[in-house]
């Protein structure tokens, strides 16, 4: 099934430091009708938050956040949305922060400069899956 074939949208948790990338991802987003956010964060405490009154499908993680790396908040999203698709993205593809979101069990891995268009279309697979 894609995307376009789903009855009720993809829902996406966005979690990055720059408000003008969340800015971004929500406004292409509200332009799509088979996906939407459902919570913002620009801290893993918020983001933390959110994972246990939100119910997502996606999980777009910026790796360096203030308080922390994404990576490290995979296992919490895991514990209270076990069915949830990680797809962390960072402007810093250091290899280690990589092996470490791997490991930590990230779904997919991306430039966070990568066109808009790939971004949502691994978003849309992910939340298909």
């Amino acid at each position: 099934m894609t995307g376009e074939d789903r009855r009720t949208p993809i829902r996406v948790m966005l979690v990055a430091d720059q408000p003008v990338f969340i800015s971004l991802m929500e406004t292409a987003v509200l332009r799509l009708p088979d996906l939407e956010v459902v919570a913002q964060a620009e801290s893993l405490a918020e983001a933390h938050r959110h994972s246990e009154t939100v119910t997502f499908d996606v999980a777009v993680l910026d790796l360096g956040l203030p308080d922390g790396n994404g990576a490290d908040l995979i296992p919490d999203l895991r514990g209270s949305n076990p069915d949830v698709a990680v797809l962390i993205v960072s402007g810093s593809l250091d290899p280690s922060s990589l092996e470490r979101a791997t490991e930590a069990g990230a779904d997919e891995v991306m430039d966070k400069f990568a066109p808009l268009e790939d971004i949502l279309a691994t978003v849309r697979r992910l939340g298909s899956a």
